[in-house]
């Protein structure tokens, strides 16, 4: 009998539990429309070079496909996109400064920042780095 009390007593208040738990999750600060994101555009560079390394040397492309973490001024993770075979990407993203990492990169090796305005096109380099010097 007592445990039919308490159900009936939880089935009471649940609503009011769903509701609280809802209200609580509620962001009065929405994401941005599309329509306000500008854009990350690049190359993933590979930073490794076997044996010492020439004076001038350009870092060659990484043409691969590989996954960029998008970290904002904190460098807290908040966007992942993959890039093409040939290691490219195009990343569309509001507003603020970012910074790039490569996931499959064996050193954690991050560039930027990189400062996105709207409706702009933010030129970037990620690096993939075994640390290989």
């Amino acid at each position: 009998m007592q445990i039919k009390k308490i159900i009936l007593s939880v089935l009471k208040t649940l609503p009011i539990i769903l509701i609280l738990i809802f209200t609580s999750c509620y962001d009065a600060n929405p994401l941005p429309s599309p329509s306000n994101f500008g854009s990350l555009t690049g190359q993933v560079y590979n930073l490794s070079h076997p044996g010492p390394i020439p004076i001038g040397w350009i870092p060659p492309p990484y043409e691969k496909q590989c996954t960029i973490i998008v970290l904002d001024k904190n460098r807290n993770p908040i966007l992942v996109s993959l890039t093409d075979d040939k290691g490219k990407f195009s990343i569309s993203i509001f507003d603020g400064s970012f910074y790039l990492r490569v996931k499959e990169s064996p050193l954690p090796t991050e560039s930027g920042p990189y400062d996105v305005k709207e409706g702009q096109i933010t030129k970037a380099e990620a690096f993939y780095d075994v640390g290989m010097r």
